[in-house]
This record gives C-alpha cells, sequence and structure tokens, in this order.
C-alpha cells in the first residue's frame, strides 16, 4: 500500500496546508495594502483580490476588517518575539533591557513593512470604539509584563537598585520604544535608531544600575 504525501512533499496538500497558504497569503496583501492605502481605505475584498482569491474569502476566514487586523497584529506579533527570545534569551535585568533593544533594532531593520503595519494598528487600537483593542492592550501588557520581570530580577540578583519600581520603568521603557517607532513611522529619515539606542542604553545603567 502506498503512503499518503508527506507535508513539504511533491503530493497533494491537505485542507490545512492550503488554509494556512491562503492565510499567509492574506495578511501578507493585508500588510501591503495598509501601506498602500492605510487602514481606513483597506478593505476585505481588496485583500482577498491581492491575495489571488475570491472576494469573499477574507470576509468569510475572517469576518470583519477588525477580525483580520486582529490577525495581522497577532501575526506580526509572534514575529516579533522570535527576534525577542532569541536576543533576550535567558538574560535578566539591564542586561536584558539593552538585549531587548539591539533585538527591537534588528526587527526594525529586517522587517521594516512588519514593524510599520504593526505600529499603525496599535494606534488604530486606542480608538474606545477599535474592535482589535484588546489584542493591541494584552500585547502592550505583555510586553511591560516582560520588562518589570526583569527588573525584578535584577533587583533579586543585586544589579538593579532596590529601591526602584519595577512597574514603572517597564511602563516608561514600553513607551520609549513606541514613541521611537512613532517618530521613525512619521518620519524616518530623522530617527537614527543606532544612537537613540546607544543613548538609552546609557540612560538605563546610569539610573538603573546598583551603586551607580
Amino acid at each position: 500500500m502506498s503512503s499518503l504525501p508527506r507535508a513539504g512533499s511533491d503530493g497533494p496538500r491537505t485542507q490545512a496546508e492550503r488554509t494556512a497558504q491562503s492565510d499567509r497569503a492574506m495578511l501578507d496583501a493585508a500588510i501591503e495594502l495598509i501601506l498602500e492605502r492605510g487602514t481606513e481605505k483597506t478593505t476585505l475584498a481588496a485583500i482577498g483580490e491581492r491575495a489571488g482569491y475570491s472576494r469573499g474569502l477574507a470576509t468569510y476566514r475572517y469576518g470583519s476588517k477588525a477580525g483580520l487586523f486582529d490577525a495581522v497584529c497577532k501575526s506580526i506579533g509572534r514575529r516579533w518575539l522570535t527576534y525577542l527570545e532569541a536576543g533576550v534569551g535567558q538574560a535578566t535585568g539591564i542586561e536584558a533591557m539593552t538585549a531587548a533593544l539591539d533585538a527591537f533594532f534588528r526587527f526594525m531593520q529586517e522587517s521594516p513593512r512588519e514593524a510599520q503595519v504593526l505600529h499603525l494598528l496599535y494606534c488604530g487600537a486606542a480608538s474606545p470604539t477599535s474592535e482589535y483593542r484588546e489584542t493591541s492592550r494584552s500585547i502592550h501588557l505583555r510586553q511591560q509584563r516582560d520588562v518589570a520581570e526583569w527588573v525584578r530580577a535584577g533587583i533579586d540578583d543585586g544589579s538593579i537598585r532596590g529601591d526602584v519600581d519595577a512597574d514603572s520603568v517597564a511602563a516608561q521603557y514600553i513607551a520609549y520604544i513606541s514613541g521611537m517607532t512613532y517618530l521613525w513611522v512619521i518620519s524616518p529619515e530623522t530617527v537614527d535608531f543606532a544612537q537613540a539606542s546607544d543613548s538609552m542604553k546609557n540612560h538605563l545603567r546610569r539610573s538603573l544600575a546598583a551603586g551607580a
């Protein structure tokens, strides 16, 4: 008896593989159209057509434009996490915070389209009526929790001052990254990420290090 075709073989693709391919194509199409037209003028019909499928597939798959934008946020967020996890590893304290800045810089350099779209969607999520507001909020809360945990670990091992408020530092750190991304989106020629990153690293060491 012959075996069924395996994933990645030359045989017929499974339904799951076809669905994954169409999902990827529509998410890529959404990124292209958001960059070309903005979120307001990007439609589900246009996304389906750009992806090479029917006008109604995006609506069938995601339900609404907000549902698709939610999926885009999650997809790009997962990509960013691969950069973060690879860059930070098991580091904690100031070392983790500076490594995360390097990871962020790499992400911006290597995935600029995704980084720009993610920030555009974050801005749209600030609206009280945004249907994907909760996704944006949960991503930012996770980021702040990660940073706060790094700070607390640094306090525990003595590398960060004991009087530092971990949650406050985490909020300021995420606000810095969000602010730099905003400046990059609206005026990229004025932003020198390498210089800004070095300045932020020096600030973190001066303001947080024990005995500094």
